[in-house]
């Protein structure tokens, strides 16, 4: 499977068990890809002047909220660079910081970098007061050692922190995300699999990688959970259901045709990048943009579902993007290339 066109390296093979010859067929099997070949496909099928418009998430919100699109409430920005941010507020000093978080009362804030990903970074302040700010899982901190030491240096996106729908609260620690995998069409936009990211325990993001956090597999039509998985070591595991709380298999998550309707005008509002992905979450008001991705990994959506992503329907519109698939080497082996017709 390395030497073929999806070039499936060892840590992936476990991962997704393709080991077990009876889990899966063979064609179900060459339906998995590697996530090393997603940013070269990414490239391939989308406007290259666009990846900022998405991964900036300041101008990834502008964009969003202007088309009808909901996104987060942005508070401030936490920036010491000579970059303006047009209607919000720039705090590029630790009393500024403390005068905003005070100022603001019992308002829960998240923060994660302007231009970062897989929430790398990311904070949920708990407590603060005249020289201290206390965050989840960190120690009480000055506002100095806050800004120089935690920071990092990164340009912060400070926004009030969303809740879940009660629905879906009791069985996060933190606010879940729907992953939806768009491709762009002419008239329309395909979501090929959709996957809730789910925070569990002391964990402040939704991302995999973090211990003890699930995902799930989302019937992308009707909104129904169909798998529940889990890390454990190099493996992913499927659960019967939600670990620690009966009832999350099969459930249909609320406000799912909103979801849609919002997710298709996110869509096109980014066509350009016509192999995309938003992160939505969905609240007690209804679903809410929380990322918009230039691409989007391919691991997510394998880990979840249990299945390849690269089904017929995925592998025409990537080939109709300028992906060329199969080529064969002179020794008779699959080569995998690409080929950007702009």
């Amino acid at each position: 499977m390395s030497r073929s066109e999806a070039k499936i390296n060892i840590s992936e093979y476990i991962r997704w068990g393709l080991f077990y010859e009876e889990r899966y067929t063979e064609e179900q099997r060459a339906q998995f890809i590697s996530n090393s070949l997603h940013w070269p496909i990414a490239n391939a099928c989308n406007n290259h002047g666009w990846r900022s418009a998405a991964e900036d998430k300041i101008l990834a919100g502008t964009i969003l909220n202007a088309g009808g699109a909901s996104a987060p409430e942005t508070v401030a920005v936490i920036d010491t660079s000579a970059r303006l941010y047009p209607g919000v507020q720039k705090i590029s000093a630790p009393e500024d910081l403390r005068d905003l978080i005070l100022s603001l009362g019992n308002m829960k804030l998240f923060g994660k970098i302007v231009d970062g990903m897989v929430s790398l970074g990311a904070f949920s302040v708990k407590d603060a007061d005249q020289t201290h700010i206390s965050c989840v899982g960190q120690a009480p901190m000055t506002y100095a050692d806050f800004m120089t030491s935690f920071l990092g240096g990164n340009a912060y996106l400070l926004q009030g922190r969303l809740e879940n729908h009660e629905d879906i609260a009791p069985f996060c620690s933190a606010l879940a995300t729907i992953r939806m995998v768009n491709l762009v069409q002419t008239d329309r936009v395909d979501c090929p699999l959709a996957v809730i990211s789910m925070p569990q325990g002391d964990q402040i993001a939704d991302t995999l990688w973090r211990k003890g956090n699930i995902a799930c597999e989302v019937d992308a039509e009707t909104g129904e959970i169909k798998t529940v998985v889990t890390r454990n070591g190099p493996e992913i595991v499927f659960l019967e259901d939600h670990p620690t709380l009966a009832g999350w298999m099969g459930k249909r998550l609320p406000h799912w045709d909103a979801l849609r309707d919002m997710n298709e005008r996110a869509a096109r509002l980014f066509a350009p990048i016509r192999y995309q992905s938003t992160d939505i979450a969905i609240t007690k008001g209804g679903p809410v943009i929380v990322e918009i991705n230039y691409g989007g990994g391919f691991g997510l959506p394998q880990n979840a579902a249990g299945r390849g992503l690269l089904t017929p329907q995925v592998r025409s519109f990537f080939e109709e993007c300028g992906v060329q698939f199969g080529t064969k080497s002179r020794a008779g082996k699959s080569r995998f290339r690409l080929f950007d017709k702009g």
